[in-house]
């Protein structure tokens, strides 16, 4: 069994509650908040310019010469999505300019950079897989069950469902079940306790923002 059909496994049941969760139900019917979509859209805002960080400090740990242009440009990439994003949404939804990272948004991107920094690659390349994997399954669920033409999150939607996005995903989880391949036991045990620790700060991602988390203090 490869190594990235090990993870899923792990983590199926927790994506079977992220597409359950009222965010992604409202997200693919069209209801959901415009509120709590903007506030979602700033917050991904911040936490794909951490991800970019994160995914750049991987590819300059990595040794082949392709998985280190993939993930360089894995890294430009979470940059230029999170301007696209931006310049598609502000002005018709009234994006902010400064963004406050919430107690989960920070939790999160701390957890991939410190991975990033601190962890073996081959674990710090499983901590930022859910980023990509999970966001094209949810896209393509949400894809698959939307109704008409007219929900207001068509683009998020096709953005994540369409085949730029998967044949980055498809890259991702085929590098990190090469690193896999070669390393050790308990380093390939660490890869699933990071993949599935990052699976569930994705579902929290998704609460937070359904919530509109504040600080408490």
């Amino acid at each position: 069994m490869k190594w990235s059909d090990q993870a899923w496994e792990t983590v199926n049941s927790v994506y079977e509650q992220i597409i359950a969760m009222p965010f992604n139900q409202e997200l693919s019917d069209g209801t959901l908040s415009p509120d709590k979509f903007v506030f979602y859209l700033a917050q991904d805002a911040f936490y794909l310019l951490e991800f970019g960080k994160a995914l750049s400090a991987i590819s300059s740990r990595l040794k082949s010469a392709d998985q280190v242009l993939a993930f360089a440009n894995f890294s430009s990439g979470a940059i230029l999505a999170e301007r696209a994003l931006h310049e598609s949404y502000f002005v018709e939804l009234g994006l902010p300019h400064e963004i406050v990272a919430t107690p989960t948004t920070l939790l999160y991107t701390n957890y991939l950079l410190n991975q990033a920094a601190y962890a073996n690659v081959e674990v710090a390349a499983a901590a930022v897989l859910p980023c990509f994997w999970i966001y094209k399954k949810v896209g393509d669920y949400i894809f698959s069950i939307q109704k008409g033409s007219n929900n207001p999150y068509k683009r998020w939607i096709d953005m994540y469902a369409g085949e730029a996005f998967a044949k980055s995903v498809k890259l991702a989880i085929d590098i990190t079940d090469e690193l896999a391949e070669k390393a050790g036991k308990q380093t390939r045990i660490d890869m699933i306790t990071a993949f599935e620790q990052a699976t569930k700060l994705e579902w929290m991602f998704w609460d937070s923002a359904y919530n509109l988390e504040k600080w408490k203090i």
